[in-house]
């Protein structure tokens, strides 16, 4: 009882800490505004609706857990967003423009629609392939992976490993051609979203969620609008009411679509009842662990057995597995469970949970993570800032760059080690750009050849 009461208590002034905050920035918002919204949704909102649940959870049981352990993760993220915020606040103020939201919004508009397009029918068109010739409609679990991984070309487990950052890249240039388009063109690209939102997102419900709630920050500050008016309730049960609908929708056809090969028409339930049964929401709600969970394992063993680190092995481990195979035929790596797993004496299931840039950091190097974590958010933020400013004449890099470095950083729930994914997929941008503007000064000296003569 005792923890779940100091789950809800912190939470709470989590919640409005965070809230208080926004109410004096908005509608001004940037990049790092977009993060901290992200990081109270899964340490403010998640953690009060599971701490209205008295009772275990898939891995935790938070009735009698230590209320020093628990306060201990609440505080460490304020103090760390904290220190982010105060830090960025001596950015130059020609520089801190290229990372307001409204800017991006005006930068991602001029990116080439055919491009866009081209990509955009790739995406939908993978999911096909994928289902037809592979029999995999969306995530793969570990122990099918065991089994047939080995077997998927390189080609298309490369693809899958970056689909959902592109796809919420081609969500962003949508959304710029929605709010800067009028009439015929604004409902043309407003279907085009519509039709792609539910294909893009079936990899997890999470995507759905920040595509959700991304739209909904990029409208008010795009606009201007402030959102603490009394009006914009009606917004937000509407929002909420999508949530649960998409939500269920997913619980309902989830066990059918993870399941590797031909879909069993039969064994789907009515859309309409599926859409509309929302103990399938609430059920898994109350049961599935959040990304904060996993700073409290940490945190909690670290109080009860001071040391209890890995010495930078899951990073580690998490360096070498984003380099790719072409490069590195032969790399074995360990993943982030076995590692935890070996560390807490525990099965693997039983940290099959969400890994943060907090809790990774902190597993790592103990309490230097309140160093460590706003040197590297900083460091990001500011190699965003620098990126836009010198991809601005190149719309399409300047948007796959900013796209890849904000989908990290609002993936809370799985950017433990996603930051070297996302720097690798930033070099190799980079690389495509220099090309780029290396093959456009050539073309441009060979017609001043031939004009000359």
């Amino acid at each position: 009882m005792v923890g779940n009461i100091s789950l809800l208590l912190f939470s709470f002034f989590f919640i409005c800490i965070i809230t208080f905050y926004l109410f004096k920035k908005w509608p001004d918002l940037d990049v790092i505004d977009l993060y901290i919204i992200f990081v109270a949704l899964h340490f403010g909102l998640l953690p009060f609706i599971r701490g209205l649940h008295f009772g275990s959870d898939v891995i935790f049981d938070f009735r009698n857990s230590n209320p020093l352990s628990l306060g201990l993760v609440f505080i460490q993220v304020l103090i760390i967003l904290a220190i982010i915020r105060v830090v960025s606040l001596y950015f130059p103020a020609d520089f801190a423009k290229y990372l307001k939201i409204k800017h991006l919004i005006s930068l991602w508009g001029q990116t080439n629609k055919y491009i866009v397009l081209i990509i955009y029918v790739w995406l939908i068109l993978f999911q096909f392939i994928s289902y037809y010739k592979y029999g995999i409609i969306t995530y793969i679990s570990p122990d099918d992976f065991a089994k047939f991984g080995s077997h998927l070309p390189y080609w298309y487990t490369s693809m899958r490993t970056i689909y959902t950052c592109i796809a919420f890249c081609i969500f962003l240039c949508l959304f710029a051609y929605i709010v800067q388009s009028v009439k015929t063109q604004q409902y043309l690209f407003i279907i085009l979203t519509v039709i792609f939102v539910p294909i893009a997102t079936i990899y997890g419900r999470r995507y759905f969620i920040e595509i959700v709630i991304a739209s909904v920050i990029f409208w008010f500050a795009y606009r201007k609008e402030n959102i603490f008016r009394l009006r914009y309730l009606t917004v937000g049960f509407i929002l909420l009411a999508t949530f649960f609908l998409f939500s269920n929708l997913y619980q309902a056809y989830r066990s059918i679509f993870q399941v590797v090969g031909k879909v069993e028409i039969n064994k789907l339930m009515n859309p309409i009842s599926a859409a509309f049964d929302f103990n399938l929401t609430i059920q898994n709600l109350t049961k599935r662990p959040g990304t904060w969970e996993f700073n409290f394992l940490v945190i909690d063993n670290q109080l009860t057995r001071p040391g209890m680190t890995t010495d930078g092995r899951v990073n580690l481990e998490g360096l070498k597995s984003a380099i790719p195979r072409f490069f590195w035929p032969e790399k074995q790596f360990i993943g982030i469970d076995d590692v935890l797993s070996v560390l807490y004496n525990v099965n693997r299931k039983d940290i099959d949970i969400g890994k943060n840039l907090v809790g990774v950091w902190q597993v790592d190097f103990g309490y230097f993570s309140f160093l460590i974590v706003p040197l590297i958010v900083l460091g990001i933020v500011y190699l965003l800032g620098i990126l836009v400013k010198i991809t601005t004449p190149y719309p399409i890099f300047l948007w796959l760059l900013s796209g890849n470095i904000i989908f990290f950083l609002i993936n809370i729930e799985e950017n433990g080690n996603e930051i070297f994914f996302m720097l690798r997929n930033t070099i190799i941008i980079m690389i495509l750009l220099a090309l780029y503007i290396t093959a456009c000064k050539f073309k441009s000296l060979i017609i001043n050849k031939f004009s000359t003569r």
